[in-house]
């Protein structure tokens, strides 16, 4: 990690830790949006990171503290936004990366489902379908209908109505499948940081919990546990940093597949490490994992992202293969 990224990172683990406080989540949990900790977001310039590299570093701290806002969904909807030329409006936003249709006039038609954070933020970054094929469209939410939904972690995911709506602005020459790759990139970097917290707290929990007279962590069968559960986050990890180090569609896929399938597995070992007292309201494990598992899902799984890769080497060929596996000399 150069010296910029250490600092962003640092920068980004402190004001998270201040303010995503238990009773910050559990306002959230009661339907409040979280102003105090986007004002600060935004005033540290975090919804603006750069992307990958910036916006994967300060969206994999976000995982790690399971921050409550839209915060990789805002930095990549400002980046769509400004590569196809068109103002970013202020405040938090979310995107939409199925299409939706858009006619000359620019008015949208059509449902998104599971959008994140629809209710929340003004607007929204939407890939439509025109007559002139992809086109990156910016909606306000107010001329939107919006149906409150969530995942499994509780966090918005709402379907969104375009019927009738109109588009602030809009721009030609975008790709849905770019976003779609994006979004997942950041989805991995959200699983990154919450493994990272998983295995932190497992540790921590396996050296204070005794039992027959001496901690956990010093039976055989938990050692083992906890040296699957970091194994699995450091191959999620490594996959995340590949990405961001060697862009692309293979890295991108690879890190994707990796997050996804770690967040199923290293879940199930906290969950058995710490027993039932993970489950409980009271215990903060829960929150992270119940992420994992929804994350883990979004823009594709690992048997989705595994797919898609497999495809990619096979139509290489044999000559192929090896050279994208090696990279450039």
């Amino acid at each position: 990690m150069n010296e910029e990224l250490e600092i962003l990172s640092h920068s980004a683990a402190r004001l998270f830790a201040d303010l995503v406080t238990p009773e910050l989540l559990r306002r959230v949990d009661a339907g409040e949006w979280p102003h105090e900790l986007w004002d600060a977001v935004a005033a540290a310039g975090f919804e603006g990171a750069e992307m990958t590299a910036f916006a994967a570093t300060v969206t994999r701290i976000a995982g790690r503290f399971a921050a409550p806002i839209p915060l990789p969904e805002t930095i990549l909807a400002a980046a769509m936004l400004e590569g196809a030329g068109l103002s970013v409006p202020a405040g938090a936003m979310t995107i939409v990366a199925e299409p939706i249709a858009i006619d000359a006039a620019g008015s949208l038609s059509g449902t998104a489902r599971r959008v994140p954070w629809a209710r929340h933020v003004a607007h929204i970054a939407v890939i439509c379908d025109g007559t002139e094929g992809a086109t990156l469209a910016l909606a306000e939410t107010a001329r939107c209908q919006i149906t409150a939904g969530q995942n499994l972690a509780a966090e918005p995911r709402d379907d969104v109505c375009f019927d009738g709506a109109t588009a602030v602005h809009s721009a030609g020459g975008v790709s849905s499948a770019l976003l779609h790759e994006q979004a997942a990139l950041l989805r991995a970097a959200q699983i990154a940081g919450a493994l990272e917290k998983i295995l932190s707290m497992t540790v921590q929990y396996a050296g204070e919990r005794r039992q027959f007279g001496r901690p956990i962590a010093k039976f055989q069968a938990v050692q083992h546990h906890l040296a699957v559960l970091a194994g699995h986050t450091a191959a999620a990890c490594a996959a995340l940093e590949a990405a961001l180090a060697s862009p692309g569609f293979l890295a991108n896929a690879a890190a994707k597949a990796c997050a996804s399938e770690a967040a199923g597995e290293a879940a199930a070992i906290a969950h058995q490490v710490h027993g039932a007292i993970g489950f409980t309201a009271e215990h903060a494990l829960h929150r992270h994992t119940k992420a994992l598992w929804a994350w883990r899902e979004e823009y594709g799984n690992e048997t989705y992202w595994n797919r898609r890769l497999g495809a990619e080497m096979a139509a290489l060929g044999g000559a192929g293969l090896w050279p994208k596996i090696v990279g450039p000399d």
